[in-house]
């Protein structure tokens, strides 16, 4: 039974120990990649060195584009100016539209196309909604390692067993 806060890979990574080799063998060619939470702390302008990195490693596998919620353009054109990748800000996930609309701008077939992301509730669902794969990873803080404990994924997943 498929339901939308159905996770393809929960990596229980962080997003800078997900392995390109692994996504190139489920067939991904494009990325798109949430920002807050998951490529930085919500409450940082900095990006962690090792996201830097891996942003640097994917670049040579797969097209990425940035997608997040986050209302503040500026934030996230910086963001996305300083890794040089596209970008939508304020993508009102879990609604489609605008991630559609991204999908579309990719020209990839929605089934080598993958949403990575910190969040249950946004991420993973309009991945699913829009029928592309799916990635949950590790929130992380203000020093640029995995949060601990996250209190709002433990809350989304308790959610999601009753949500089928």
């Amino acid at each position: 039974m498929s339901s939308l806060v159905k996770v393809n890979w929960d990596s229980k990574l962080p997003i800078y120990e997900i392995s390109h080799l692994k996504l190139q063998n489920e067939g991904i060619k494009s990325l798109l990649i949430d920002v807050d939470g998951t490529l930085l702390s919500r409450q940082s302008n900095i990006i962690p060195t090792n996201v830097k990195n891996w942003i640097k490693e994917s670049k040579k596998f797969f097209s990425l584009y940035l997608i997040s919620n986050n209302p503040s353009n500026e934030r996230i054109r910086n963001i996305a100016q300083e890794l040089d990748i596209r970008y939508k800000s304020n993508a009102l996930k879990p609604r489609k539209k605008i991630t559609l609309n991204v999908i579309s701008e990719m020209n990839e077939d929605p089934k080598n196309i993958a949403i990575i992301g910190d969040r249950i509730f946004t991420d993973i669902i309009v991945g699913n909604r829009c029928n592309i794969q799916t990635i949950l990873v590790k929130r992380l803080s203000r020093n640029g390692l995995p949060l601990k404990l996250n209190l709002t994924l433990m809350i989304e997943k308790l959610i999601s067993i009753f949500i089928k």
